[in-house]
Formats: structure tokens, sequence, C-alpha cells
């Protein structure tokens, strides 16, 4: 006697399996897409900020080709000027009121607050080291002595100006006489040996971060006394990156 096959019912849809392996197959992918998205971005906001700070060496080394080959100043009060390194180097940028606006090219492109814009200065978030270019001013006071190139053995190693930390009451941008390394601040101290670390700092986006260096996704972007711009990490820079030679 024959017996009759009874048809087989196809299976339809996933089981719950197979959608959580689906899932967390999906999920991997986002993240590693998403984490690959933010290095680009970083590389590429990283590669913009070094060629801000080439542009900017050119204008230095501008300045400093018609000022007898010092370094400039920070900020600068000669004969009751008032400006600051940005608004000294507007000469040789030609007029172009870009650099006295939002997208100035003194404004680093990893800025983390908004820089606000007002008539009378250029926003900046990049800081210079105040070790090298001196105020000619300082808090109404007599300024310093420029610093001349020669006092300046390794312009390789030495930096001119770097990612400040920016300061809200400051109209968001970075103190203009930045990286106040001189002991009676509190700050970095005196100078020491050239292989020593100097301190991070806070590290942060607020009045107390004023005056230090400041590490977007761990490292500082920085001109050096040559022109050249180079990156560092965070924790790596030494006495020999921020002193000239009478002070090693």
């Amino acid at each position: 006697m024959k017996t009759t096959e009874q048809p087989q019912c196809r299976r339809s849809g996933f089981t719950l399996v197979e959608i959580l392996v689906t899932l967390t197959i999906v999920a991997v992918l986002a993240g590693v897409v998403f984490s690959l998205s933010a290095k680009a971005k970083q590389s590429a906001l990283s590669a913009s900020t070094l060629n801000n700070l080439r542009e900017i060496g050119g204008c230095a080394g501008l300045w400093m080709s018609e000022n007898n080959n010092f370094f400039p100043p920070a900020w600068d009060n000669t004969n009751g000027a008032n400006r600051s390194y940005a608004q000294s180097f507007d000469p040789y940028m030609h007029g172009v009121p870009i650099y006295r606006s939002d997208r100035s090219k003194f404004i680093g492109p990893d800025k983390r607050i908004a820089v606000k814009v007002n008539s009378n200065s250029h926003p900046l978030t990049y800081a210079m080291n105040r070790a090298v270019c001196r105020d000619t001013t300082s808090n109404g006071k007599p300024g310093e002595s420029l610093v001349h190139v020669t006092k300046v053995s390794q312009p390789t190693q030495v930096i001119l100006l770097a990612d400040g930390c920016q300061n809200p009451g400051n109209l968001g941008q970075s103190n203009a006489s930045a990286y106040r390394l001189y002991a009676a601040t509190g700050q970095f101290g005196p100078p020491g040996k050239g292989t020593q670390t100097i301190p991070i700092g806070p590290d942060v986006d607020t009045a107390a971060g004023d005056g230090w260096f400041r590490y977007p996704w761990g490292k500082c972007h920085a001109l050096m006394c040559d022109g050249s711009a180079m990156v560092f990490a965070k924790g790596t820079i030494k006495n020999k990156n921020i002193w000239i030679d009478s002070d090693l």
C-alpha cells in the first residue's frame, strides 16, 4: 500500500538568532565606519591646521626680515600700537578681510568653541611662545627685549606658536601672549634641562586653561622657529622645545 507523502512546509522569515546575528554585524560595521570617518575628519583638520601654521610662518618670516631678524612680539605696544601678533602680520596677508573674520587663518579649524569677532582685533586660537616672542609691554609695565634669531641655535626644535586653550571670557580666543613660562606665574616654572617634559596643564577651554598648550585629539600642532610645522603628542613637549639657548 502506497503512503502519500505530505508536502513539506517551507519556513519563511528569519529566526530570532539570525536577526540578532545580522544586527550585531551591522552594529560592528557601523562602528568601524564611524571610527574611520572620525579619524579621516581628524586627519583632514590636522592637515588644514598645519597648512595654516605654515602660512603664518611665512608672515612671521617676512616680519622678521624687516625687523633685523628679531622674533615678533606676541603682543606689541610699541608707540602705543596695542596689537596682537595677528595684527602685526596683517600687512603680509595683503589686507585680505578674511583674516579679520571668523574664518581667519589664525583660527585653528579644530576650535572647540565659537570665536567671536570684534572690530578692534584679529580673532585667533593659536598662541605665541612667550619665551621666544616677548611682549613689548606687560600689564602696563615696560616690555622685554625682543629675541634675536641667533639666540635659538636649533630653530627646528623650538616652538614659535601652537594650539592654545580657548578662553570664553576672551571672545573665545586664546591668549595672544600665551605659554606663560616664567616661575612668577606658577605655571611651567623656571627653565630646566632640555630633556625635561613640561606639565600638560588643564588642557581645557576655560579661563583655567589660558596660557597653556592645548591638545585636541591628544596632540598639539605647532609652528617651529624655522617656519616648519609639526605635531606633538600629548606629554611630549620638552623644555628644549620652549626655551631659548640662554635659558637652558
